[in-house]
């Protein structure tokens, strides 16, 4: 299994649970909304009741017999239904759940404001007496119904909190576990090293007398590239020393160094923008995050290519690397800092991982993806100024 394959699982896991959240959040929103439906229903059928009500009421020839006790129970019960009643010339003859300041302060204008309302809401019910219009009552909506078209939001926001705390812990323990593993493979790595170096040093020394010096110095060089190999992992986990530096000295040296080491037809240069400044940084582990990004170049480039450094200054130190190599495929840009992420068949994807935790995490910088294509990729690391 690839470890491509690897990483699509989480993001399979994050997709099954973003789209069961979006199911969850509209099966909420459709129950929220028949929920209304059904209470503006029943509001709808006990106003018109009311209205049934009245106009028995105002039937009724012979005040002095005794009101029917339904009709009775329906006008006097209580209810949260905001309505108003008017006669035939507009004129207030009654009101419930309105604001009676509002009433006081403006009576006809907030009257004309209110028959508005619940008449957009609602049709206006009217109550005749012997075939003419006797009253017109207008009602709206109870808060009860307010309340509930804000309650999936409210809902939705809670769930998304608890979501997010949710999230900001699995992804905080993550990383600690992560941190872990990279510390202790560092560690272990640095260890395992230390033996062979100190054994390559010895038959160094024996060497000395037979060996022709410009090959031993060659030896030399990369048992000392060894040490610093050692050196670097054994910082990894730990916050490392960093100094005032010039970050061009930093990728001069690297590039003498891979120079005598990669291919002949691939070619490597640096072009140095403005007055230079000094950045504060742990010169091994920059140049590894700098080796590790011109190594990548170089396995991206299939016979002759060239790969271009550039070092500029503004408010931070800017180094861009681009090669001409066969570039990246697009549905790796997001992911490609990601562990296991690689384009390599027998590759790990563990350097731009470490790159990034590098510039990021303990010189404060920024470590991305510029542009990638066909035609080759471009990385840029920023850097602060010192």
């Amino acid at each position: 299994m690839s470890a491509n394959t690897l990483t699509a699982y989480p993001r399979l896991i994050r997709l099954v649970g973003f789209i069961m959240a979006l199911g969850f959040a509209g099966i909420t929103l459709w129950n929220t909304y028949k929920l209304i439906q059904r209470i503006e229903d029943d509001e709808k059928q006990q106003m018109e009741l009311w209205g049934l009500a009245q106009q028995k009421l105002a039937s009724n020839k012979d005040l002095d017999n005794p009101i029917d006790p339904l009709t009775f129970q329906i006008l006097t019960a209580e209810n949260s239904i905001p309505m108003i009643v008017v006669d035939d010339q507009n004129n207030l003859l009654f009101s419930n759940n309105i604001n009676q300041r509002k009433l006081a302060q403006d009576s006809l204008g907030y009257i004309q404001k209110l028959k508005e309302e619940f008449g957009a809401a609602h049709t206006l019910i009217e109550i005749t007496y012997k075939d003419s219009l006797y009253q017109k009552m207008y009602y709206g909506k109870s808060n009860l119904i307010y309340q509930l078209r804000y309650y999936p939001f409210a809902f939705l926001l809670i769930v998304v909190f608890i979501g997010g705390l949710v999230y900001a812990y699995y992804k905080t323990n993550q990383q600690a576990v992560e941190n872990k593993l990279w510390t202790g493979m560092a560690k272990e790595t640095a260890h395992q090293l230390g033996t062979p170096i100190s054994s390559l040093l010895g038959w160094l020394a024996i060497l000395e007398e037979d060996v022709n010096p410009k090959m031993l110095n060659q030896i030399k060089s990369d048992v000392t590239r060894l040490e610093t190999i050692s050196a670097r992992f054994s910082k990894i986990g730990s916050l490392p020393n960093r100094n005032k530096t010039k970050i061009s000295a930093v990728i001069q040296d690297i590039m003498e160094y891979m120079q005598i080491r990669m291919p002949k037809d691939i070619k490597l240069e640096l072009h140095l923008i403005g007055e230079e400044k000094e950045v504060s940084i742990n010169a091994e582990l920059m140049s590894w995050v700098l080796e590790n990004l011109i190594k990548n170049s170089i396995d991206a480039i299939r016979g002759k290519g060239k790969i271009s450094i550039e070092l500029s200054w503004d408010k931070t130190a800017l180094i861009s690397i681009q090669d001409s190599g066969s570039g990246i495929p697009k549905k790796l840009h997001r992911s490609v800092f990601e562990a296991g992420v690689t384009t390599k068949k027998r590759g790990w994807g563990l350097g731009l991982a470490l790159a990034k935790r590098i510039v990021a995490q303990y010189h404060g910088g920024k470590l991305r993806l510029l542009n990638s294509s066909e035609s080759g990729t471009c990385f840029e690391i920023q850097l602060p100024i010192a």
